[in-house]
């Protein structure tokens, strides 16, 4: 091979990179959407995407970092969906207030950029937040700990990272709720690394965080359990806790069982609601973020702003809140912490033919 046609050969090579990819370019607006973890969460949304991506006529990228890749890894994924060309990135960001100067001054005022999932601090920077109003849904989170351990006792909250808008506001809706507090928006916080904290007849003995690593949250639950061998509740407030809580009760030798209230819809989790090992979980709805985020973004990547301005749904910091339910077995007639309270055994069935596992 001469080495006119060698280079020939590499600079094919790449445009093709840089179109991603000879024969994946459709001449469609292409899109983005990025996790903030690879777990199984995601399948959702990335479902939701791909209706979206029929329905609106767009090509959307689905990109989900790698385990405990943490902000320098979005960015990573950011810089090269920009360099590929991408008119719209809905992203969730893992670590929301140090990722936000970079997307504020490389991405934002180039092309339209939505948070899903979980938010930054300056509502300015994107054009929308499209997810759970995450302290609502922690407060039905204190709703099932109330469930399983009426009489009050003692908690502890596993989540990945306490810098996370969403870690935040679920664990401050949950201690406020069991604090008897009556309000709809977050107020003050109770700092990440308080410990033996009272909230009304409850007490949080500790927040223990991961770094987004399901081992690292069993090895934390084990921990507690042989620290404080009384304690009543442990709860896990993203996707992939509970079921890693459920496996350190399980090879516990502790007499005391402690109840498990979960947060998101892994078939660990359901599966143990069903079986009575928890008590109940709080599920969102990642396929509406996944479909309402491309759908805003191609009417955005048009130039449509009508698609932000004209919705009935859309608040004064432009967040578009996807209601959150609670799952629990044979639930009755009874709502949980006000909210839409569904049996494990209806629900179920629903999410495994969303994941393509039933039908």
């Amino acid at each position: 091979m001469t080495w006119k046609r060698l280079l020939a050969c590499v600079s094919l090579l790449a445009f093709c990179a840089f179109t991603s990819g000879c024969g994946r370019g459709s001449g469609k607006t292409r899109l983005a959407f990025v996790s903030n973890n690879p777990h199984g969460f995601w399948t959702y949304a990335q479902r939701g995407c791909e209706a979206a991506e029929k329905d609106f006529d767009v090509e959307v990228d689905f990109r989900r970092p790698r385990e405990g890749g943490g902000a320098a890894a979005q960015q990573a994924i950011i810089e090269e969906l920009m360099l590929l060309g991408v008119k719209g990135i809905a992203i969730s960001p893992s670590d929301p207030t140090n990722v936000q100067v970079f997307l504020k001054t490389k991405v934002a005022d180039k092309i339209p950029l939505l948070t899903q999932d979980n938010d930054i601090p300056d509502s300015k920077v994107r054009r929308a937040y499209v997810g759970t109003h995450n302290y609502r849904a922690g407060r039905a989170a204190g709703a099932l700990v109330e469930k399983a351990i009426p009489k009050g006792g003692k908690i502890a909250i596993f989540v990945g990272q306490m810098g996370s808008t969403n870690a935040i506001e679920r664990r401050q809706g949950l201690l406020d709720y069991l604090a008897g507090k009556k309000q709809d928006e977050i107020g003050d916080k109770t700092p990440a690394d308080a410990t033996n904290v009272k909230a009304g007849k409850y007490l949080l003995l500790d927040t223990r965080t991961d770094d987004e690593l399901e081992n690292i949250c069993q090895q934390k639950a084990e921990e507690i359990l042989l620290i404080h061998p009384d304690v009543d509740c442990l709860i896990g407030l993203w996707e992939y806790n509970p079921p890693a809580i459920l496996r350190a009760v399980r090879s516990s030798k502790n007499a005391k069982k402690p109840a498990i209230v979960g947060f998101d819809e892994n078939f660990q989790t359901l599966e143990a609601i069903q079986s009575g090992e928890i008590i109940g979980t709080v599920v969102q709805n990642p396929y509406k973020f996944g479909y309402e985020s491309i759908k805003i973004l191609a009417g955005l990547a048009k130039g449509d702003d009508k698609i932000l301005t004209e919705r009935k749904d859309i608040d004064a910091q432009n967040r578009i809140f996807i209601p959150h339910r609670v799952i629990v077995k044979d639930p009755g007639d009874a709502k949980i912490g006000n909210s839409e309270t569904i049996d494990v055994n209806v629900f179920f069935p629903e999410v495994k033919k969303l994941r393509g596992e039933a039908k």
